[in-house]
């Protein structure tokens, strides 16, 4: 008898079970990978590098931040106020009244140029202080740099802070001079505002000696060609009163001189419809 070999018929073969993944991962040469996998070595020596931008700009902030503040450091430096005669950092500190630690706060300072140029940010390095003293310290270095302290006669005090005088302060008024204020005047719209403070360095004066010209020149003999009426009443008195006002607050009423504002004649008639209305005491 021969033998036939038996044929299964419907069976699935190895491809029909395998998932379906499995097709992709022999597509792409390799197989599937979980996470515990192993790395391989060309991913673990060169690792995917990303560029941390926000990182990057705080850095190059605070690099020219602190460029910055060095150079302003080396220009106070140059520029400090030289120390009174015969005084230290020590001194300094006592004389402002520093406390407790002077001694040690002078011994971080090697130059007087260095404590001097402190700023408030500086100051609070220095260690082992309180903030009482920081503030302190502070304060007294801006006013010695502003030339505030200590204490100097007025007048050294006059010649620091007096300015420079202008080029025709103090001289005497000629025609040239009314003749340039008026046009200035106009020019300036005297009538409105404030416009002396230009007129002035125009003119190269004072600001009072500005306006006080142009009244004597302009102001006095227009009032004087005319009259003027003037009535002073009781009327700017409160009319809500209640407890909260305890005094009655005073008026001060500031009355031109007759000479430069002469009064009109009284010509005051009051209807007889608001006669028994009026009380003498008032108006």
């Amino acid at each position: 008898a021969r033998l036939v070999p038996l044929r299964l018929v419907g069976r699935p073969t190895l491809a029909a079970l395998a998932p379906p993944w499995a097709s992709f991962a022999a597509a792409a040469g390799g197989r599937r990978g979980f996470c515990d996998d192993e790395v391989p070595k060309w991913h673990a020596r060169y690792p995917a590098k990303y560029f941390d931008f926000k990182a990057f700009r705080e850095a190059l902030k605070e690099k020219k931040e602190s460029m910055s503040e060095a150079e302003l450091r080396e220009v106070r430096r140059e520029y400090a106020p030289p120390a009174p005669e015969g005084w230290t950092v020590l001194s300094f500190l006592e004389q402002m009244g520093f406390g407790d630690g002077a001694e040690d706060v002078a011994n971080l300072f090697e130059r007087w140029e260095d404590f001097i140029s402190m700023t408030a940010k500086d100051i609070t390095r220095i260690p082992d202080i309180a903030i009482g003293q920081r503030r302190k310290l502070d304060r007294f270095i801006t006013l010695f740099n502003h030339g505030l302290w200590p204490k100097v006669s007025s007048d050294e005090f006059f010649e620091r802070f007096g300015g420079r005088p202008l080029e025709n302060e103090g001289t005497a008024w000629t025609s040239q001079d009314d003749k340039q204020l008026l046009e200035l005047a106009r020019l300036y719209d005297a009538d409105f505002g404030d416009p002396w403070i230009y007129v002035s360095w125009e003119m190269q004066r004072k600001e009072e000696d500005c306006r006080d010209r142009y009244v004597e020149l302009v102001i006095k003999p227009r009032e004087r060609s005319t009259t003027h009426e003037l009535a002073i009443t009781k009327a700017s008195r409160p009319l809500h009163m209640h407890r909260k006002f305890r005094m009655i607050p005073p008026d001060l009423y500031i009355v031109p001189s007759e000479t430069n504002f002469p009064l009109a004649p009284l010509k005051f008639d009051l209807p007889a419809a608001f006669k028994k209305y009026r009380q003498d005491d008032i108006f």
